[in-house]
């Protein structure tokens, strides 16, 4: 039996192995500044860099995401760039001008055969308290309103009775 990664051929004076190691190397990209969240105020430009790595060719293009939407080329929003430099350690760059609260929201950069990163944009005016008393309220009112019925229903049965 020929382990994994073994290769033999017989030849007339017995039998001949070579070895081989695969090593399986996976392009990565990260967004500079993450994975945590990333604060802009109203106005102000948002400006985010993703960097590609342990790609065996740069990769050509990047493409940008906004709440799984590509923005590369998205003409109903003016003032947004990307500028690519392929190389072996890749950057893109996305710039939005004047930043809205309608550009808050998960940001993705993906090449081809790349796992792609993201990060959370948050644009608010003034501080950051602001972005996450907003996000807090988004993702706990639910259970708020479920233990507000923990308290209710048990009042309203002592009523009735």
């Amino acid at each position: 039996m020929t382990p994994p990664g073994t290769s033999r051929v017989s030849t007339g004076t017995g039998i001949m192995s070579h070895f081989v190691n695969l090593n399986i190397v996976v392009p990565e990209a990260f967004i500079l500044g993450g994975p945590g969240d990333h604060h802009v105020d109203i106005g102000s430009p948002i400006h985010l860099i993703c960097v590609i790595e342990k790609s065996p060719q740069p990769p050509q293009y990047v493409f940008w995401y906004h709440n799984s939407k590509m923005i590369n080329y998205d003409a109903t929003r003016k003032g947004i760039t990307v500028e690519t430099d392929p190389s072996p350690r890749t950057q893109s760059k996305l710039t939005i001008l004047d930043a809205t609260e309608a550009d808050s929201g998960n940001y993705t950069c993906s090449a081809p055969n790349t796992l792609s990163a993201s990060i959370l944009v948050f644009v608010s005016e003034g501080d950051t308290m602001a972005a996450m008393s907003r996000r807090k309220k988004s993702s706990s009112g639910s259970a708020v309103d479920v233990m507000l019925w923990f308290v209710i229903l048990p009042l309203t049965t002592l009523t009735v009775r």
